[in-house]
Order: structure tokens, then sequence, then C-alpha cells
């Protein structure tokens, strides 16, 4: 397991079922950019996020 890659158990709670399992969860992409970001964890960013992210350095740059 990684800082993007976690695996979750899961048990049916119908006691006649009983049925255990275990499933994966993945970071895929940035959505919106995070205000702490970690230099350790590298996540791809998405179209959208990475055009407002641009849009964003723009405007502060258009301001200062």
């Amino acid at each position: 397991m990684t800082a993007l890659y976690k695996e979750i158990s899961y048990q049916c709670t119908n006691i006649e079922c009983g049925h255990c399992f275990v499933a994966a969860l993945e970071v895929l992409r940035t959505t919106t950019m995070s205000a702490m970001p970690k230099d350790d964890v590298q996540i791809r960013i998405s179209s959208r996020a990475l055009a407002a992210a641009k849009n964003q350095l723009t405007l502060d740059l258009a301001a200062a």
C-alpha cells in the first residue's frame, strides 16, 4: 500500500450471508489543488484543475 493506494475490508451485515471481501481505493487525479501539498506525494492533475490553477496564477500576477 502507498499514500495513493489503500485496501478496505468489508463484511456483509447479514449474518446469514457472511460474505467478506477486500476492495481497493486508489487516488487517480486531483480535481482541486491542495492548499497544503506534500512534496513526497505526486498526484496527476486533471486538465480542468490545471486550467483553473493557471487561470488563478494569471489573475494573481495581474493583480500584483
